[in-house]
């Protein structure tokens, strides 16, 4: 059993802040490999620094896998990095996924002991057909169960699948994750796959569900954390607004992770060298209106604060991360961070 993170130098610092955090805060042993493609990916300083933790293995991917027809790069290293990882059991995760429980969990989630996955829900978005639906069913004939129960397939959302953590046991579900590789190969991906989907999130499914294999999705909706804002995104300066990152809940519904990290937005220069503030979270109910991807409009929803336990893990998530500086400078610690 083991994680697999895949990081180059453009998500160093976000990967290797989540290795620290999952050994010093959250004291995980599970084995952790960082998969990076090619020479040129990872810097031979980098890749020291990640061999510095207890039971972190650094691999190029690009040695287990021909160049063509691969061609493996960006958001379709994922599923192939499962294939290659010396674990059977695989916690595929993010760079820059926050964990604030221990994720060996979910080894024992209830739909993984049957399974052998563990796929999460992403947000509910742009409901009605669309065309990644009508691709599907062109060519899906006689979709599994939970295929046919999806919000994809019944076009109540554009997004059905969120990769950032994806959990696979190679040794029950080996079709299906051939299929999701398939998926991802240069030619079909570029020419057909991603021409109809957002990336490699929605081939896992899809490609279970040609091999034929079953599979289990968490059946709880995406979880949003952050802090409290009045019209900073938009157009009404007026609106109440929970601005932060798409998260996940653990089949008990308690807050495990969320994606991108603990900075407001690391896609915009505005908020990439500033710490978000983990006030509250939302569980989605039905569809938001998002004015961005890092804000939605709270329209009378009531938020929740996180536990005594959560904040006490997020609040040494934070201090350490004051200490070292993995992912912002400190710049703004006053200005901005002082009261957190």
């Amino acid at each position: 059993r083991g994680i697999v993170i895949c990081a180059g130098d453009g998500h160093f610092k976000y990967a290797i802040s989540t290795v620290d955090t999952l050994r010093n805060i959250i004291e995980s042993e599970i084995p952790i490999e960082i998969f990076y493609n090619g020479d040129n990916d990872l810097s031979i300083e980098n890749r020291k620094k990640f061999q510095e933790y207890k039971d972190v293995y650094v691999s190029d991917i690009s040695k287990y896998f021909d160049e063509e027809p691969l061609e493996i790069g960006g958001w379709a290293i994922k599923p192939f990095s499962i294939l290659a990882s010396r674990f059977q059991e695989v916690i595929l995760m993010d760079a820059d996924a926050m964990y604030i429980k221990d994720p060996a969990i979910l080894f024992e989630d209830e739909g993984y002991i049957k399974s052998g996955t563990i796929f999460f829900r992403d947000r509910t978005l742009f409901p009605g057909t669309h065309g990644g639906s009508q691709w599907l069913k062109s060519w899906m004939v006689d979709p599994l169960p939970e295929t046919k129960a999806n919000r994809f397939w019944n076009e109540e959302s554009a997004h059905e699948m969120e990769s950032s953590t994806v959990v696979m046991d190679k040794s029950r579900v080996f079709l299906g994750l051939l299929a999701t590789c398939k998926f991802n190969e240069k030619k079909i991906r570029d020419d057909v796959v991603y021409q109809n989907v957002h990336g490699d999130k929605e081939t896992f499914w899809m490609g279970f569900d040609m091999a034929r294999q079953h599979y289990n999705e968490i059946p709880l909706p995406i979880v949003f954390v952050g802090e409290l804002a009045t019209g900073a995104e938009g157009d009404d300066p007026n609106a109440e607004q929970l601005c932060g990152h798409v998260g996940h809940l653990d089949r008990n519904g308690e807050v495990l992770f969320w994606n991108d990290h603990i900075v407001k937005d690391k896609t915009d220069e505005r908020y990439m060298d500033r710490l978000l503030k983990f006030e509250v979270y939302l569980v989605e109910d039905t569809e938001a209106e998002w004015p961005s991807f890092h804000c939605m409009n709270l329209d009378g929803r009531i938020t929740t604060p996180f536990s005594e336990e959560e904040k006490a893990v997020i609040d040494q998530i934070i201090t350490r991360e004051r200490k070292m500086h993995f992912v912002v400078s400190g710049k703004y610690e006053d200005e901005m961070e002082k009261d957190y």
